[in-house]
């Protein structure tokens, strides 16, 4: 009998059913009526019932397809990846980052550094020496000597930070406790810049005449920190005061070796070095006298230092003092 024989028809479609093993030990077939929603929800049963399973062996096991890319023995043919597959993803990522990396060698570094602000410079800079500690020596060689004129920006800078610091009151600026501790952290970051700076101005590379601008500017800045109702929060001052002193004996000592060696200073500018010395000693109740009584014995006479009036520190003269176990002698500077 011929197959086209009406006693024995053919199914007009053939359905391949697949049996598997449930884990806990039924046996389950899943059908299918071929259409895409049934499909969907086999491949929700099977990864139910089989999370571990592959997506490509379960999607082959439910529909009886393959996907597109694979040849009969379960490898991808023409030695291609799927869409999907973490290699391709992979492949890809690596392409992508490879093209931006290159773009961004062909952008010049210069105008990459030119977009970003002063602390950006700052943060990639610190971030560099202590990625690289090795560097610090190289790029300290190549920044410029710190200038009177960018020092002054700088702390006038800090100085702003610290009296933006202040709480806000319709009385003004109050010195109480509560006021302090809002103030402090930027105050601290002030007094560690001066003294840092103090430090290279006073080094004995610099000239006299640079490192009195600089202790001068120094001062007048500790001068204008404010005077707490907690005396103890006063040390923070009183300790720079001390510092900034030590330095103004410092430079004195310098310049007047360098008076020994043959070099000579001008009377006005001594004078002017006297004048500022002598202002600070007074506005700061003699913080600095120890600095004076260098300054009379080493630099005095050339700024024509000699006895004056009876007014101590007097406004007009900025009169220098120093004093012995049976009294004081007073001495001014001259006017020039």
């Amino acid at each position: 009998m011929s197959d086209n024989s009406p006693c024995f028809p053919l199914p007009s479609r053939t359905f391949h059913q697949p049996n598997f093993h449930h884990p806990n030990g039924n046996f389950r077939p899943i059908r299918t009526d071929g259409s895409h929603h049934s499909q969907v929800m086999q491949r929700a049963i099977m990864r139910e019932r089989f999370p571990t399973a592959g997506t490509l062996d379960v999607v082959q096991k439910v529909t009886g397809k393959r996907k597109q890319g694979y040849d009969s023995d379960d490898s991808m043919s023409d030695n291609k990846s799927p869409p999907s597959s973490p290699y391709f993803m992979e492949k890809d990522y690596a392409s992508v980052k490879r093209t931006k990396m290159i773009v961004e060698e062909d952008f010049p570094l210069s105008k990459l550094l030119a977009t970003l602000d002063k602390p950006q410079l700052l943060s990639l800079i610190n971030n560099l020496i202590d990625s690289h500690p090795n560097l610090q020596s190289e790029i300290a060689s190549n920044i410029p000597r710190p200038t009177i004129h960018s020092v002054t920006n700088v702390l006038n800078s800090m100085e702003k930070k610290y009296q933006d610091s202040f709480p806000y009151t319709k009385w003004g600026q109050s010195k109480d406790d509560y006021s302090f501790n809002r103030v402090k952290p930027a105050i601290m970051e002030l007094k560690g810049a001066i003294l840092d700076y103090a430090a290279h101005f006073t080094s004995t590379e610099e000239f006299p005449t640079t490192k009195f601008s600089f202790l001068h500017l120094a001062t007048s800045i500790t001068q204008r920190l404010p005077d707490w109702d907690n005396h103890l929060h006063n040390e923070i001052k009183r300790d720079l005061y001390i510092k900034l002193s030590e330095c103004w004996t410092k430079t004195i000592v310098d310049a007047a070796s360098k008076v020994s060696e043959g070099k000579l200073y001008g009377q006005m500018v001594v004078s002017e070095w006297a004048r500022n010395l002598a202002q600070h000693n007074r506005e700061s109740n003699g913080m600095f006298q120890q600095a004076v009584n260098e300054f009379i014995d080493k630099l005095g006479w050339i700024a024509g230092i000699q006895v004056g009036s009876n007014s101590l520190m007097s406004n007009h003269s900025y009169s220098l003092s120093t004093g012995n176990n049976g009294g004081h002698h007073q001495y001014s500077v001259l006017p020039v």
